[in-house]
């Protein structure tokens, strides 16, 4: 972890307080091991290799779960109080983010809450936040994870819309029917990824592309068309009416919800609390 964060073995010999030929040896040893290579080396770089940017994400799970359990040892009894960075995408963070947030400040008057809802990846170290949200498997492996939840994609339209126009019954249905596309950088794609593992493909015409998620489904709502989101987008219409789910037996693959945070910092009570109420509603809400 430390050659991987300092990008160099004589820079982590530094910060262990080791000798360079001892971080050298150390790694070779495991390597050996392993049976693998962490490490691509050249005279004047280090870079993981694929494999082990994989096991270095593995590593970072497990010293976490570590920390952890120290600190919660340590810090029995503290409250969360200063102030606690999150960022998350717009639409999760506005339905599902924002009432976690407002019943920990509600329980923790001490407790100040900055919230940045985006759908850009946001730096974390960079921009001074404590912690993300987000949804699929994040590839930075400078930063510590933990998976919360999963969600779905799911196809829905109106009652009004299936009414008169009937309700798909396969995939092959679709090219009969209005579809709406969210295409978030404009570009027309064709096509509708499905299956377990996203290995099916399937060519589609819509009558309307769009790049907001919002804006998908309020067309949708309108009798527009069949829209296809994310399953906590489409929560709350389905359970109040204004939208149907359809076509639900066609498998999708789950997209993992996780939280991160940076790796040099020891988790904080803050962040532990956080998280513990986000596991909490995801286990209380049929995502």
């Amino acid at each position: 972890m430390a050659v991987a964060d300092q990008v160099s073995f004589v820079g982590a010999s530094r910060k262990l307080g080791l000798s360079a030929t001892t971080v050298t040896r150390t790694i070779r040893n495991l390597e050996t091991t392993l049976g693998l290579s962490l490490f691509n080396r050249t005279t004047r770089s280090v870079h993981l290799t694929t494999e082990g940017a994989e096991f270095l994400a593995r590593c970072r799970a497990a010293i976490s779960d570590l920390d952890d359990a120290v600190a919660i040892a340590r810090g029995a009894g503290t409250e969360p109080q200063g102030v606690l960075s999150i960022t998350a995408p717009v639409v999760f963070g506005r339905l599902h983010v924002l009432p976690v947030i407002t019943e920990l400040l509600k329980a923790w008057p001490q407790l100040t809450i900055r919230l940045f809802l985006t759908d850009r990846v946001v730096h974390l170290v960079e921009e001074g936040i404590d912690l993300a949200i987000r949804i699929a498997s994040p590839h930075d492996s400078t930063l510590k994870m933990q998976k919360i939840g999963e969600v779905r994609k799911v196809f829905v339209a109106s009652p009004a819309y299936l009414t008169e126009h009937g309700e798909p019954q396969s995939i092959e249905d679709l090219a009969t029917h209005s579809l709406i596309d969210i295409d978030e950088y404009a570009t027309g794609h064709s096509e509708w990824r499905l299956g377990e593992k996203n290995d099916l493909s399937v060519r589609i015409s819509p009558r309307l592309y769009v790049n907001s998620v919002d804006t998908a489904l309020a067309a949708a709502r309108d009798g527009l068309g069949i829209t296809r989101a994310l399953s906590y987008q489409t929560h709350d219409f389905i359970g109040s009416g204004q939208l149907c789910r359809v076509l639900a037996d066609i498998p999708t693959s789950a997209l993992p919800v996780f939280m991160l945070f940076p790796s040099r910092e020891r988790q904080s009570v803050n962040v532990r609390m956080f998280l513990t109420a986000m596991k909490k509603r995801f286990m209380r809400v049929n995502f």
